[in-house]
């Protein structure tokens, strides 16, 4: 390869990279965009709840239906024992 061919062709993969590299910073910037914002739509609904009326409403739920409210809660526990005794099996 001569001269003249090698250098229009690192200039070449040189200019491919720099768009590639553009594109990348631009994806990069619109990805990290969009999870800011996300976030912060999360975080103003959590600051929207009131932990207090839930609680209460959790408690009025379980007074009222006691067996359904036990299920739940085995169930609950049955999964998460479940999961954890997933994760200690694969160390």
């Amino acid at each position: 390869m001569d001269e003249s061919r090698k250098g229009s062709a690192d200039e070449s993969d040189t200019s491919r990279f720099a768009r590639a590299k553009d594109f990348a910073g631009e994806k990069y910037s619109t990805a990290s965009d969009a999870v800011k914002n996300q976030y912060n739509r999360v975080r103003e609904q959590v600051e929207d709840i009131d932990f207090g009326e839930v609680t209460d409403q959790v408690r009025s739920y379980v007074r009222s239906n006691p067996g359904k409210a036990l299920l739940i809660s085995i169930g609950a526990g049955f999964l998460i024992g479940l999961l954890l005794r997933r994760s200690d099996k694969e160390d």
